[in-house]
Order: C-alpha cells, then sequence, then structure tokens
C-alpha cells in the first residue's frame, strides 16, 4: 500500500510539468499595417488596417501629427489637420511578447491655398477638390512624398461659360522640401472688376484690343445697374486696351487704356476694377433695356479685395504654367 501511495505521489508531481511541455509555444507577433485615404478636403482622414502576423491580442498605436495621436484599437481611423510629413508606429502584443514597427515618413500631406479671385479645381491622382477664392484644400499620400498636382482656374458665368481665359498649373512637388503651396499668378496676369453706372447695358467685351495674339472677345453683358460684377483672368500689358460696346449701339463703345485710365498695380495676384457713367436721353428707352444673354450672367464681388488672408508666408508660391 506504501509502494502504492508513492507511485500516486509521483505522478501527481510529474504529469503536471508532462501537460506543460506538451503546450505549443506562442510566437511573439511580427507587426505590420497598411493605411488609406478615406476622405480628404481641409482635413484628411486615413484607415489603418493591421495586418500584423502570430494574432497579437492588444494595439498600440502612435500618430505623429495625427488626432487622435494614439489608439489601442485593431483599426483605428485618424485625421490630419495640418500639413506634413508623418510617422506612424504600432506596437502589438500576445502571450508569446511583443513588437514594435516604426514606418518613417509614411503619412504625407500635402496643402494647396487659393489666394485668388475665383475658385481652383485642383487634382491629385483621381480625386479633384474645388478650392474657393481666400481658403485651401488638403490631400493625403501614404508612403510617397512626390506629388504631381494640375489645377486649373477662370472667370465663369452663372451658367459655367468661360470669362477670359483659363490658367493652369501642373507641377511634381517634393514634400520633403515644402508641404504648403500658394497657386498665385505673376503679374503677367490681371483680373478685371467692372461696374456700369450708365444708362448703356455693355456687351461684348473685348481685352488686350488690337492685340493679335492676346485678345479676348468675352460675349457677357454688364447691366447698367451700378453693380460690381467679376469677369475673369487677361494678360496684363503695357499699354493694354480695354473695349465695352453698347448691346444696342454696337458702332459706339467705352474703353480703358493703360497708363491713361487703367492703372496695373504689376504685383502677383493682381486685380483692377473698372466703372463706367453715362446718361443718355430718357426717351431712348431701348438703350436702357435689361436682356441676359444665353451664356449666363455674371457674379456680383463677394470678396473682400483688401483681405486676402488665405496667402501663407511660409508656403511655397507656385505660379501658373502657362506663361
Amino acid at each position: 500500500m506504501r509502494k502504492k501511495n508513492l507511485l500516486k505521489l509521483g505522478l501527481a508531481l510529474i504529469l503536471p510539468f508532462f501537460i506543460l511541455s506538451c503546450e505549443e509555444e506562442v510566437d511573439p507577433p511580427e507587426p505590420d499595417f497598411s493605411a488609406t485615404v478615406i476622405d480628404s478636403d481641409s482635413e484628411v482622414t486615413i484607415s489603418f488596417t493591421d495586418k500584423s502576423s502570430n494574432k497579437p491580442d492588444a494595439w498600440y498605436w502612435t500618430f505623429e501629427g495625427g488626432n487622435p495621436s494614439t489608439s489601442t484599437e485593431e483599426n483605428p481611423s485618424v485625421t490630419y489637420s495640418s500639413s506634413g510629413i508623418y510617422n506612424v508606429t504600432l506596437s502589438v502584443i500576445n502571450d508569446g511578447g511583443e513588437n514594435e514597427i516604426i514606418k518613417y515618413d509614411y503619412i504625407n500631406i500635402v496643402k494647396f491655398n487659393n489666394p485668388l479671385f475665383t475658385d481652383i479645381d485642383v487634382t491629385v491622382g483621381d480625386i479633384t477638390q474645388t478650392v474657393s477664392p481666400d481658403s485651401y484644400t488638403m490631400f493625403g499620400q501614404i508612403e510617397n512624398s512626390s506629388v504631381s498636382y494640375y489645377a486649373e482656374t477662370s472667370g465663369r458665368t452663372t451658367s459655367n461659360t468661360l470669362i477670359g481665359i483659363l490658367i493652369s498649373w501642373d507641377y511634381t512637388v517634393d514634400l520633403n522640401s515644402y508641404s504648403t503651396y500658394n497657386l498665385i499668378l505673376t503679374s503677367s496676369y490681371v483680373f478685371i472688376y467692372i461696374a456700369n453706372n450708365s444708362s448703356y447695358i455693355l456687351s461684348p467685351f473685348y481685352v488686350n484690343y488690337g492685340n493679335s495674339t492676346y485678345q479676348t472677345t468675352d460675349n457677357i453683358e454688364i447691366p447698367n445697374n451700378g453693380v460690381e460684377y467679376s469677369t475673369g483672368y487677361y494678360r496684363a500689358f503695357s499699354g493694354m486696351e480695354i473695349r465695352a460696346y453698347y448691346k444696342y449701339y454696337p458702332t459706339q463703345y467705352t474703353y480703358w487704356i493703360n497708363p491713361t485710365n487703367l492703372t496695373i498695380p504689376w504685383t502677383n495676384n493682381q486685380y483692377v476694377e473698372l466703372s463706367y457713367s453715362k446718361s443718355i436721353n430718357e426717351n431712348s428707352n431701348k438703350a436702357i433695356e435689361t436682356n441676359y444673354s444665353e451664356t449666363g450672367t455674371l457674379y456680383p464681388t463677394v470678396l473682400n479685395l483688401n483681405n486676402k488672408s488665405c496667402l501663407d508666408k511660409n508656403a511655397k508660391d507656385m505660379p501658373q504654367s502657362n506663361r
């Protein structure tokens, strides 16, 4: 009986070690992850997906420049509200241990400012954002600090007919140098505002009249209501002439010539304001009749022209591509 009791005691002591020795050892996780841009405009939202091996059961993320800056979710979403290049760190844990991965310069956020007087359409990849005057947009890229973009702007009527000329930007930029860009126009271009206080409707509208290369003809109507309207962008020249014909008197016109009665600032992102006042006999009803063309009406001026706050002094100025 004594021998049997000793045998039972020995088995009781040995069996747990035998069972433990047969349990499979757990390898620590090998961390990895991917990311996808899911939304961008004034901020960029990025979704992160854990791709770690060996079944981690705990995650700890650190997002440089992101909101939130840390997360314990398996697949978090993070918002970036400032341009720049940012690192992402992931630590993963299981019963076998813990490992960490840091992906340097993984998140790349680029910002485009619009200090002009018209909307700018900015395209990066297959995404196009429309940037209002004195506003900005941002795009996100994963693990790529080289950004190719195309942007364009012009004056438009309410029916989206182009006024003046189309301006474009077509560049590839390195975010290691700058991550924020001002889309500017040099003094080679000028935007025109006009207010018609006369008794005549003005149409058509010629800019750089007589210049065989740069003359433009806009079949727009400038109402005689005293409201200042936006037109479009045009090439700026010393001595340039602008003509606006009377709609119902096609041989008569008013004009502005630099520098006589047309002053050009000769600065980046410049504009001029034109005005015209002339009365006619009140019995000439046809001359004061308002009749808008099918190309759409003009937009009244809505900007504070003397307060362009979106021009970032720390950003890189990017002039137009077309010279």
